[in-house]
C-alpha cells in the first residue's frame, strides 16, 4: 500500500511538472507570436512609408503599389501560417510527452502485492439442466 502511495505521489509530481512545462511553452508561444506580429507591423509601416513617399514624389503607380501590397500580404500570411504550424506542433509534442511519461500506466511492479498469495477462488459450479415435460 505504501508503494502505491509513493507511486501516486510521484505521478502527481510528474503531472504538475508537465503542466508547468506546458504553461511555459504557451507563454513562450505568446511572446513569439507578438514578435512576429511586431515584425510584420514594422514591414507594413515601412511599405506604407515608401508608398507615401513615392506618391509625394509623383513616382507611384497604382499597379506597382498593388503589387507591393499583394506581395506583402502573401508574405505576411505565410509568416503567420508558419508560426501557427510551428507552435501547434510544439504544443502537441509537449502534450504527447506528458501523456507518455505521466498518464501512461507505470511499468513498475508492486513488489508487496506480487509477494502476497493470490486469494483462493471457489470452483465454478455447473448449472443443472432441468427437464421439461
Amino acid at each position: 500500500m505504501a508503494t502505491r502511495s509513493v507511486s501516486s505521489s510521484l505521478d502527481v509530481q510528474k503531472l504538475l511538472g508537465g503542466a508547468v512545462k506546458l504553461e511555459l511553452k504557451l507563454l513562450n508561444a505568446g511572446v513569439e507570436t507578438m514578435q512576429v506580429y511586431i515584425n510584420q507591423a514594422s514591414r507594413f509601416s515601412s511599405l506604407a512609408s515608401e508608398t507615401l513617399q513615392a506618391i509625394q514624389d509623383d513616382k507611384a503607380s497604382l499597379s506597382e503599389t498593388a503589387r507591393k501590397l499583394t506581395a506583402f500580404g502573401r508574405q505576411s500570411a505565410q509568416a503567420f501560417a508558419d508560426l501557427s504550424q510551428k507552435l501547434s506542433a510544439s504544443y502537441y509534442k509537449e502534450l504527447d510527452h506528458i501523456a507518455d511519461n505521466v498518464l501512461k500506466p507505470s511499468d513498475k511492479v508492486d513488489t508487496a502485492a506480487a509477494a502476497r498469495p493470490a486469494p483462493a477462488q471457489k470452483p465454478l459450479r455447473r448449472a443443472r439442466k432441468t427437464r421439461r415435460a
